[in-house]
């Protein structure tokens, strides 16, 4: 997947869960709890993906040379 695509990707995941963050609130199955658990885990799956963007960066640096 092209580098673009992937930080698209990212970029959507953590701009759901900031609407997520900005809606349950308001809806009564929802709120404040499952804001958190939702935007925790798009955070931490952001923060995954951009280890694994780094290093496949780091590894084709390295082969360039």
């Amino acid at each position: 997947m092209k580098l673009e695509t992937q930080l698209i990707c990212l970029q959507e995941r953590l701009q759901d869960a900031v609407n997520v963050c900005n809606e349950s609130p308001k809806l009564e199955d929802q709120g404040y709890p499952y804001a958190t658990g939702y935007s925790r885990s798009a955070m931490q799956g952001v923060i995954e993906d951009l280890n694994r963007i780094m290093q496949q960066l780091s590894d084709s640096q390295e082969i360039d040379f």
